[in-house]
C-alpha cells in the first residue's frame, strides 16, 4: 500500500507542540493530501485554545471534536477518552486516510489507536518507548502494541520498544518533533528581550519581564495515580519559591483529572496575598514558553517540558515527584521529592546554573525525517504477531 493520505489527530497542547514539525513538512510534499483533526482538550479556551493556534499556522482542520469533559475527578479522563473513540471512528470513516498519526501518552491519544487499529489503518506512534510514573505510562506503552509505527526520540526507547516485541523494521529512531520548532524559535535573532506577553496574559501583580530578570517558571501537573498527594505538593513548591525574592511564572496545570486541586491551591495563595511578584498564566503558545524557560534561573515542576525541551535547551530545572520517573535527562535536570525541604534545597542548587544543550531527544530535523521514510514505504501491513 502506498501512503497518499495522512491523518493527524491532535487532542492537547502538547500534541500539537510535539507533532507541528511533521504537519508542515507533510503539507510542503506532494506525495501526501493531509487531515487534521482536534479536539478535547485542545479546543478548550482553558487549556490555551490550540484550536485556533493551528488555524493561524495555516493549518486546514477536517473535523472539530466536542468530547472533554471538564470534571476533575478520574472518571473524566474515562469519558473524554470514550466519547473521543466514538467521534475518531466516525470521522476516519469519512476521511478514510492510509495512516493515522497520534502523539505522546495522554490518556485521550490511546483513543486515536483503539479506532485506527480497529478500522484497519496504519497507526503511527511518535514519543512511544519512553518510562515515566502516572498512567502515561500505561497509556504509551498500550499505544505501542496497537500502533503500527515506531517514530521515537531516541535509541533508549527503540530498545524497548523491540524488547515490548515489536519488529525493529518498525521502529525509526528520529528524534521529537517538538525539537525541530524549538531550534526554528531559538534561530530567531528577533525574539524580543522583554516578554511583552506578561502584561496582557493571566492574573498577578507583575506587569512587566525582561529576558536578563530574575525569575523562576513553575509547571506542576496533577499525578492521576496519587490524587490525594498533589495539594501537598503544590503547597510545597509555593512555599519554596515565595522563600526567594525573584519575580515567579506559573502555568496552570494541564486537563487531566485533578487539575482543580492544583489551581484551587494557587488561587488560595493568590488571595491570600502570598504569592508577590509574579503571573499567573494559562498555556502559552510554544514561540513564548520557549524564549521564557530559556532564560529562567530555574523551571519548577513535573512536565515532561522540563526533560525534553530543558535538556534542548540547556534549562536548570527541578523534577518534583514521579510523574516523569526515569525519563532519559540530561544533565540539567535534578530530582526532588515532594517535600518543602527537598524543593528548596533543589532550588539552591540548581538556580541561576548554565548547561550545554543535550540532544539525547534528537537534533531539531525530526520532521523531514519522518516525511522521506513515509515517502519510501510501499508495502506495509496492519497485521501484527509479537516477535518472541
Amino acid at each position: 500500500m502506498k501512503i497518499k493520505k495522512i491523518c493527524f489527530v491532535i487532542l492537547s497542547s502538547s500534541n500539537y507542540n510535539s507533532i507541528k514539525s511533521v504537519i508542515l513538512h507533510a503539507k510542503k510534499s506532494k506525495f501526501f493530501k493531509v487531515h487534521v483533526i482536534v479536539g478535547a482538550s485542545a479546543i478548550s479556551e482553558k487549556f490555551g485554545d490550540v484550536y485556533n493556534r493551528i488555524i493561524r499556522d495555516g493549518i486546514k482542520v477536517d473535523y472539530k471534536l466536542e468530547n472533554q469533559f471538564s470534571s476533575t475527578e478520574l472518571i473524566s479522563m474515562a469519558k473524554t477518552t470514550g466519547l473521543g473513540l466514538v467521534s475518531l471512528s466516525d470521522c476516519f470513516n469519512k476521511l478514510k486516510p492510509d495512516v493515522v498519526f497520534t502523539v505522546g501518552d495522554r490518556h485521550e491519544t490511546i483513543a486515536t489507536a483503539i479506532a485506527a487499529t480497529y478500522m484497519n489503518i496504519l497507526v503511527a506512534h511518535t514519543m512511544g518507548g519512553e518510562v515515566t510514573g502516572t498512567i502515561d505510562e500505561s497509556v504509551r506503552h498500550s499505544i505501542t502494541k496497537l500502533s503500527h509505527m515506531h517514530f521515537v526520540a531516541n535509541n533508549d526507547s527503540k530498545k524497548r520498544i523491540i524488547k515490548l516485541g515489536e519488529k525493529k523494521s518498525r521502529v525509526y529512531n528520529v528524534g521529537c518533533p517538538r525539537n525541530d520548532i524549538i531550534k526554528e524559535i531559538l534561530n530567531k535573532k528577533n525574539y524580543s528581550k522583554e516578554f511583552k506577553f506578561i502584561s496582557k496574559e493571566g492574573v498577578g501583580d507583575l506587569k512587566k519581564l525582561n529576558s536578563t530578570d530574575n525569575y523562576f517558571v513553575t509547571l506542576f501537573h496533577p499525578v492521576t495515580t496519587k490524587l490525594s498527594e498533589n495539594k501537598k505538593t503544590i503547597n510545597n513548591i509555593l512555599k519554596s519559591i515565595k522563600r526567594y525574592n525573584v519575580k515567579n511564572i506559573i502555568i496552570w496545570p494541564n486537563a487531566d483529572a485533578g487539575n482543580e486541586i492544583i489551581s484551587r491551591q494557587i488561587r488560595i495563595f493568590r488571595e491570600k496575598g502570598y504569592l508577590k511578584n509574579y503571573k499567573i498564566v494559562k498555556n502559552l503558545p510554544i514561540e513564548y514558553y520557549i524564549p521564557l524557560i530559556k532564560n529562567c534561573k530555574c523551571l519548577l515542576g513535573n512536565s515532561s517540558s522540563a526533560i525534553r525541551d530543558g535538556a534542548f535547551i540547556g534549562v536548570p530545572a527541578i523534577n518534583i515527584g514521579n510523574r516523569q520517573n526515569h525519563r532519559l535527562r540530561g544533565n540539567n535536570v535534578v530530582q526532588s521529592k515532594e517535600s518543602e525541604s527537598s524543593i528548596y534545597k533543589n532550588i539552591k542548587k540548581q538556580y541561576g546554573k548554565k548547561f550545554r544543550p543535550s540532544f539525547i531527544y534528537g537534533n531539531g530535523n525530526t520532521g523531514k525525517k519522518i516525511i522521506e521514510i513515509l515517502k519510501r514505504l510501499n508495502k506495509f501491513s496492519t497485521q501484527k504477531t509479537i516477535t518472541y
